[in-house]
């Protein structure tokens, strides 16, 4: 006995929506491409950051876990930020509040915390959330001090049973002074961090003058500045081109120094695995790849996070052409993509460059002073109002 199928669902549901499958594929990729690059990958040029973690942060003040309140377990506060927040897993919500905290990824971490977070020599060593303690940093307060005064726009959570801040209001343009990284649909972003010092010149610079030229603002601005330090390999038109343009690519080189027959590694580039150079060194000497190392040694600790020893053999030898070698051939060097993409104030996603970015953010940080003064302003006429109705019925104490 033959079915007819589509008859069968035609009967069954007449409101039933057809669409071809190109159609429908077409959409939903479009709209789930949009809803990474908005709302899990890219950081808002307001706060320079992610969904995640600016929810990490409004949980975290929330829970009146500042900078001189006791420490919290983190389990609690990942259990905040997924039940009011953010509707995802824990464990990369956990990860997201870990990379928060961990000075060898942030100029600047935003999360101060207690037990194990991870070394450089492996990010993800740290421990589970239900050992580790955390609260926020005195820097966390630069975007939060100013939440209850009407300064940011607001929107439903999840479920519409609460609501968050769709930015927070930054007093620096974080964008820049700790960077960012991230992977969405079709698109990226990699943004170096910078000096905090010359970001803030560079915007006092162009609040004074807002027809400064890259070149000018270059001047205040030297290059990027990473948490591990390092040395950056490249020409002063390269960095003009990346600022100029929001595309290129920087070499970063670990520094070292010599004594005596030691040469001593002490530090490396960003996202460099120390473990891993000391394997790709010991591999040279056991291949006799470099017959001037006779061995090195880790040498690292809590003072000296970055300390690598290495022991050359016999009496003089070229240093600097050691180096070159190991810079050549190890992750001694390494070369790292600057992609300046992020959410701008119209909430589209664009590459911009450096005047870009600053004067966009002065924008916005405008903004959130007018609003300020505005809810500040209403909150001293209702304060008015009620004194004078006051004076009001003292000066009418008898009649009432």
């Amino acid at each position: 006995m033959d079915i007819d199928l589509e008859k069968i669902i035609k009967e069954s549901d007449k409101s039933l929506e057809r669409l071809p499958i190109k159609d429908f594929s077409e959409e939903a990729y479009l709209n789930y491409s949009m809803y990474v690059i908005l709302d899990r990958a890219l950081p808002h040029i307001s706060d320079g950051l992610k969904p995640v973690q600016r929810r990490i942060l409004y949980a975290m003040n929330e829970l009146s876990l500042n900078h001189t309140s006791k420490f919290k377990k983190s389990a609690r506060t990942i259990g905040d930020v997924l039940g009011k927040f953010h509707p995802h897993g824990d464990t990369a919500c956990y990860e997201a509040m870990v990379m928060l905290a961990q000075d060898f990824s942030y100029n600047h971490p935003f999360i101060e915390g207690q037990g194990n977070w991870g070394t450089q020599d492996d990010p993800k060593s740290f421990a589970a959330m239900r050992y580790t303690e955390s609260r926020l940093t005195k820097f966390s307060q630069l975007f939060l001090d100013e939440i209850n005064m009407g300064t940011v726009k607001w929107t439903p959570n999840f479920d519409g049973t609460l609501n968050e801040p769709k930015t927070l209001p930054s007093k620096v343009p974080n964008i820049l002074i700790n960077g960012s990284s991230g992977i969405a649909v079709g698109m990226s972003t990699d943004i170096p961090s910078h000096n905090l010092a010359e970001i803030i010149q560079a915007v006092i610079a162009l609040l004074d003058n807002s027809k400064l030229s890259i070149d000018d603002l270059r001047k205040i601005i030297t290059g990027p500045d990473f948490p591990t330090k390092g040395e950056i390999v490249l020409n002063e038109s390269e960095l003009d081109s990346i600022y100029l343009y929001g595309t290129g690519n920087i070499k970063i080189r670990a520094t070292y120094e010599t004594r005596g027959k030691e040469i001593i590694i002490n530090s490396i580039p960003y996202q460099a695995n120390t473990n891993k150079i000391i394997e790709q060194i010991q591999e040279q000497i056991f291949l006799k790849k470099s017959t001037f190392i006779d061995s090195v040694i880790d040498a690292s600790d809590q003072e000296n996070p970055v300390r690598i020893i290495l022991k050359t053999k016999g009496r003089s030898h070229d240093i600097d052409g050691i180096m070159s070698h190991f810079f050549f051939t190890t992750d001694l060097e390494k070369s790292l993509r600057v992609n300046l993409n992020m959410i701008g104030l119209d909430g589209k996603p664009q590459v911009k460059n450096l005047h870009m970015i600053l004067s966009e953010w002065i924008k916005y940080r405008l903004i959130t002073i007018t609003n300020k003064l505005s809810w500040e302003l209403d909150k001293i006429q209702k304060r008015i109002h009620i004194l004078e109705a006051y004076i009001i019925v003292y000066n009418n104490l008898d009649r009432i």
